[in-house]
Parts: C-alpha cells; structure tokens; sequence
C-alpha cells in the first residue's frame, strides 16, 4: 500500500486526531473507574503515552521559549491552577459538613504530582506535560543527541529508582523519562510522509501483540513504572504511533457539522481530564468501578465543559477561551 501523503500541517486541525483525543481521555477516565489487571494492561500502555507522543507529532520547532511558556500556561497551567482551587474549596466544604477529608489529600493535592489522589487524580499529567513542554523548549538548543541522551537517562532512572522519579512536586523527575515520548512523536512526524494507515494498523497489531504475550508489562507512569525495559516503552509507542496513522485516516471523511462537534468535545480535553476525578469521588467508586460511574464520570465534566466553552469561563476552566477548541 502506498504511503499517505495528506497529513495534516503542523497547526492545522484534524478530526482524526481529535476523535482520537477525545477516545485517549475516555480511556484516562475508564482507568480511573476500573482499576484491575485486565484495565491495565489494555489501557495503561498506551493511553497516557499517547498524550506526550501527540505532543511531539504536533511540535513546533524554534519557538522562543518564553513563547512556549506563555502558550502552555494559558492550554493548561490556568486551568490547572483553576480547577485546583475550586476542587478544594469543594473539598473545605465538605470537611466542615460531615469531615472525613484528611490533611494529607490537601497537601497532596498543593503538591502535586503522585501526592496528589482522589479527586486529584490526574491533575499530575496535566503538570507534567506543561513542564515536559518547556524543558524540551530549553533542550533543543542542544542538539538531538543530548536531548535523547537526557530522555533515555530519564528512563533508566524510573526503572532504577521509580519512588525516587515520583517524589518530585508537580511530577517533575517524571519530565526526563516522559521526555522519550514526546521525542518519538517527533520521530513520527518526521517519518510521516513515508507512512501510510496500513502501517498504522501493522503498528496496532505488533504492540497488541506485545501486550498479550506479556512482554510489555502494565505501564502506570504516575507511579514511576514505565513497563518492563525496552518493551513496555516500545509497546506503548507502537500502540499510540498506530492509532495516530488510522486517526489520520478519517480525515475529510466526516461532514462539517461533525467535524464542529469533535472539535468541541476535544477541545473540552483538559477540563474533563481536571474534574472527572471529582465525580468519583463524590460517588465513593471504588476499584471495581461500575457501568453507571463510568457513564457520570463522562457526561458530567464532559456537559460541564461544554457549557463554559467558548464563555468567559473558558480560558480558565478549558485553556481554550474564545477560540475555536
């Protein structure tokens, strides 16, 4: 099969990455609602990777890091900061009606990074990307290879010392190792003009096939634990470089007003991965979740984010204001 040569330019939007966005956070809110062995190892491996390697496939080379800073604090340091203090206040609440609510989810959740837990759950990732995105700014005045060299030092140190890549505020020690992915989104985009969908899928099937040998381990990078070496990484960017290419397949096959409404829902990404936490919380899931946990867990942030969308509320509670999501 001939390789594809209608990928989209750098900046443009595609309805194929952004279906698979909106696919990639409900897979984040799925493993938050069931948390077991099957979940894991079908979710875990690649559903944050994908995140960071979206990250490097859409990078923009030469932007001044000040640039870069302002950007992502705007996408995702303003709203972090946002739903932080209104799910405290939630929680302050809480605690002065019927207690329950110990310190340590409070200091946990001003430190961030794996300190932080229910209902601040994934608030780690959203850190993590914004400080991935300005260390790789400052890097790339140093070269490919140091970059690279930086990333794969990052790796050997979670596999080594995971409580050590976890301790720090915001998750920052986790920047080196997540690094690696944002790097081979660049490496794709790259390779993209020579790659088609087929490889996409052949991509899908060799990394489902690690995962079902076993070879890859259950990836939970929140927790420092990249998978077994070599595999659980190279699974991981196999899986999400593939969706990427049969995401890209989809462009200009739906119609306007269904393009308008992906865009939409993608665009409400980073409120629903910052709240959903807060539904299970207030149901109490627990580790076995449930069918009706999961369907609140979507529809409320999801609704939620779509009300502000666009408002004066947006540019706090989505990072995306006035502008077309």
């Amino acid at each position: 099969m001939a390789a594809t040569t209608t990928t989209p330019a750098v900046g443009t939007r595609s309805v194929g990455i952004d279906t698979l966005r909106i696919i990639g956070i409900a897979a984040v809110v799925v493993g938050h609602v069931w948390i077991d062995d099957t979940t894991r190892a079908v979710i875990y491996t690649w559903h944050v990777p994908l995140f960071f390697i979206l990250t490097g496939y859409f990078w923009t080379p030469g932007r001044p890091i000040g640039g870069e800073l302002r950007k992502r604090w705007q996408t995702l340091g303003v709203p972090y900061l946002a739903w932080l203090v209104l799910l405290l206040a939630m929680l302050a609440a809480a605690a002065a009606v019927r207690g329950g609510v110990g310190s340590e989810t409070f200091t946990g959740a001003l430190y961030g990074g794996t300190a932080a837990v229910r209902p601040f759950s994934a608030f780690w990732f959203v850190s993590v990307l914004l400080l991935i995105a300005v260390a790789y700014r400052w890097l790339e005045r140093f070269g490919t290879a140091v970059t690279w060299g930086v990333a794969l030092v990052g790796l050997l140190a979670a596999h080594l010392a995971p409580d050590v890549v976890t301790a720090g505020p915001l998750g920052l020690f986790l920047v080196p190792a997540c690094l690696l992915f944002v790097l081979c989104g660049r490496h794709l985009r790259e390779l993209r003009p020579r790659l088609s969908a087929g490889m996409g899928g052949g991509m899908v099937s060799a990394g489902a096939g690690l995962v079902l040998l076993g070879a890859s381990g259950s990836l939970d990078i929140k927790a420092g634990d990249f998978g077994k070496p070599v595999f659980g990484v190279l699974t991981a960017t196999l899986l999400s470089c593939g969706f990427i290419l049969l995401a890209e397949a989809l462009d200009g096959r739906l119609n306007a007003p269904a393009a308008h409404v992906v865009g939409r829902l993608a665009g409400c990404g980073i409120a629903v991965v910052l709240s959903h936490a807060a539904v299970l919380w207030v149901l109490r899931t627990g580790p076995d979740g449930g069918w009706f946990d999961l369907a609140a867990t979507l529809v409320l942030p999801w609704g939620f984010a779509l009300l502000v969308l666009g408002t004066r509320l947006g540019p706090y509670l989505t990072g995306t204001g006035g502008r077309r999501p």
